[in-house]
């Protein structure tokens, strides 16, 4: 009897969906792991000063790609040029849904920036150079780690999936002609064909947040918050007021986007036992990175963020940011994270988050296109309960009947 209880058994697991690997003896799908994510930063750094039109941005990006590569994607390669920049190129993965017309984009950019802080921001001198740890490594070595998790799911979710790596986000300072988020624009102008629906997630600098405790320096100033806070910066639900005066005319589609993006953000925080003090879903108010270039163009975006400079500006002292110049390092993320660990349990934050989605999503069909759940709404995300397949009923009534007839039989030995 016990041989046909694990037969029956084994068939059942057969029928269930998602890519496997061992565990303890267990099984269970495969997940981000912030450790990659930090792993992948560091590399980034190592290529130098990634600023536009260098070597070291153009052998980063190439690094990038063959990274891709090697995970079995077939790798996009978008060059565009501007007035400021004549080699410039996003890195761009597609990984196919059932749903080919609705998108779902993460993206990160992967140049670097150095000029002077406020009061005089803007300004270029002879040495700046940064490593773009925190901006963007942060953000692009995470999209990496995230990439190879889908390459290991291999399984087609319900949407089509795009990651991309942005070249030139970052303004190139005073004396610029233009302004940043070159390579999204570019993405949003020239790839997106108009019959397409697009929902946007941005990582730009989201590694010095919860869990990552608040330095005794910081609490020393005045900060009175135990953790820093992960904020997404979404499509607003109340105020376009920042979007409006740069032109866009909102419409109610993208304000029922924007409720749908918040609201799925919000379950998944709430999935993952997320606090709400410190993991916050908020609207939108002062898009300065690619998602910017989103929500002009009338998509639903977020953008996952840490400290956030512009916080302060509203009078909360436990924000600061190391960025565009040479502090943007290995070494100050480590400092105001408490050592490694931290910076990974901060990048790990934003994995759970994205990762979370994408598996919803993923689950919202088989492998073999048939549904496996009912309710769920037409943007995929899980909204009624399981429909159980003719095969599984099948099964689940084989093994009723075969424990039933042993319990017969052993009744009528006795």
């Amino acid at each position: 009897m016990r041989g046909v209880f694990w037969v029956c058994s084994i068939l059942l697991l057969s029928l269930l969906p998602g890519e496997l690997v061992e565990s303890d003896g267990l099984e269970e799908i495969a997940w981000p792991e912030g450790s990659n994510a930090y792993d992948n930063m560091v590399s980034m750094t190592e290529f130098g000063y990634r600023k536009i039109d260098t070597s070291a941005n153009e052998n980063n990006r190439n690094w990038i790609a063959s990274e891709l590569e090697a995970m079995g994607y077939e790798v996009e390669r978008q060059p565009f040029t501007t007035s400021e920049c004549s080699n410039c190129e996003n890195i761009v993965v597609t990984i196919p849904g059932h749903i080919s017309d609705e998108w779902i984009v993460v993206g990160a950019h992967h140049d670097a920036i150095c000029y002077s802080p406020p009061p005089l921001i803007g300004i270029t001198y002879a040495g700046c150079s940064s490593s773009g740890a925190y901006d963007d490594g942060t953000g692009s070595g995470s999209l990496l780690e995230l990439a190879r998790v889908f390459a290991q799911w291999n399984t087609t979710p319900e949407h089509t999936w795009k990651l991309a790596w942005w070249d030139y986000e970052e303004w190139q300072g005073s004396g610029s002609s233009e302004g940043g988020g070159m390579g999204s624009l570019h993405f949003v102008q020239e790839q997106i064909p108009s019959d397409v629906e697009v929902t946007y997630i941005n990582l730009d600098m989201f590694a010095l947040n919860w869990p990552v405790p608040t330095p005794a320096a910081s609490q020393a100033g005045g900060c009175d918050e135990d953790y820093w806070t992960l904020y997404m910066f979404t499509s607003p639900e109340e105020d376009w007021s920042y979007y409006e005066e740069r032109g866009l005319e909102v419409t109610e589609d993208m304000r029922l986007n924007a409720t749908s993006l918040q609201s799925k953000l919000r379950d998944a925080n709430t999935e993952l036992e997320h606090p709400t003090e410190w993991v916050r879903v908020i609207d939108d108010t002062k898009g300065n990175s690619d998602h910017y270039n989103f929500i002009m163009a009338g998509y639903a975006a977020t953008w996952l963020r840490g400290q956030h400079q512009y916080i302060m500006e509203e009078g909360d002292s436990c924000e600061q940011t190391p960025k565009h110049a040479q502090s943007d390092s290995v070494t100050t993320l480590n400092t105001l994270a408490g050592g490694r660990g931290g910076v990974e349990s901060g990048l790990q934050t934003g994995l759970d988050v994205i990762a979370t989605l994408a598996m919803w999503d993923r689950n919202a069909s088989s492998i073999d296109e048939e549904p496996l759940v009912e309710g769920y709404s037409d943007d995929g995300i899980l909204s009624g309960t399981l429909v159980i397949s003719s095969s599984l009923i099948a099964a689940i009534i084989l093994l009723f009947m075969l424990l039933r007839r042993r319990n017969i039989e052993d009744y009528n030995e006795s």
